[in-house]
């Protein structure tokens, strides 16, 4: 537990920091740091064995600042699959972390450099508003299985965790966007979201047979463990923001 505390406290200092400083240039560095461990992590939990993988994933991360994301993702996506198809591979599954992880992570790119580091903070604030209320409402009034997939997860837990993303969030997104009523809804649907990114990721480490996305974080596990959430919920928070 001490060593969980002292990790997670060391991780916000790190963010802290880097949000203080908010360089353009280190963000897009710090993030391509965390493509490319995600990116890794995924192969391992997806059984594949390709290292080439990951540097076609960075060279595509390097193109987002100057087209699309969405479109550098979709390039990277059908790219892959041309090529494992032309070679008559057994099998398409080393495209899929070009799904997941790095489409999302070019989705969160795409949220700070249009919009800024505030809504890339409120969207943050909002998945931990999530896991904090599910945790304490779940471990104080959790009942009912809330999925198969993480038995420890309980719908009051999920439902106490959405109620705070919405709660905390909307304050949050008053404060940037001084349209209460939007950013409650946005709130909402980007817990909603983290909640079955965060599920998605319990499936992915259930079906590999391991506890852990990796052992970078002390206590806290691999890179995908800490931004499970996040990956569903830039989704949400960009459709949202689009309206």
């Amino acid at each position: 537990m001490k060593t969980r505390v002292i990790t997670g406290v060391i991780m916000f200092l790190a963010i802290l920091i880097v949000f203080l400083i908010d360089s353009h240039l280190l963000n897009f560095a710090v993030l391509g740091a965390v493509l490319f461990i995600s990116f890794i992590e995924s192969e391992r939990l997806y059984g594949i064995h390709e290292k080439s993988l990951v540097l076609i994933a960075m060279i595509f991360y390097l193109l987002t600042p100057f087209s699309n994301p969405v479109f550098i993702a979709l390039l990277a996506v059908l790219l892959v699959l041309s090529v494992l198809v032309h070679f008559k591979s057994e099998n398409l599954k080393s495209v899929l972390p070009f799904l997941y992880p790095m489409t999302p992570i070019f989705l969160i790119w795409m949220l700070y450099d249009t919009y800024g580091i505030g809504y890339l903070a409120w969207m943050i604030f909002i998945v931990i508003a999530c896991d904090s209320g599910a945790y304490f409402i779940g471990k104080r009034f959790g009942k009912h299985s809330f999925s198969p997939t993480s038995p420890n997860k309980t719908w009051q837990g999920v439902i106490g965790g959405i109620c705070a993303a919405s709660v905390a969030g909307s304050v949050f997104g008053y404060i940037i966007t001084e349209a209460f009523f939007h950013s409650l809804l946005t709130s909402f649907f980007v817990g909603a979201f983290g909640v079955w990114g965060d599920l998605f990721e319990s499936y992915l480490k259930r079906k590999a047979g391991v506890k852990d996305s990796g052992d970078l974080f002390p206590g806290h596990g691999g890179m995908l463990d800490r931004i499970d959430g996040y990956l569903f919920g830039v989704v949400a928070m960009l459709w949202m923001l689009s309206w």
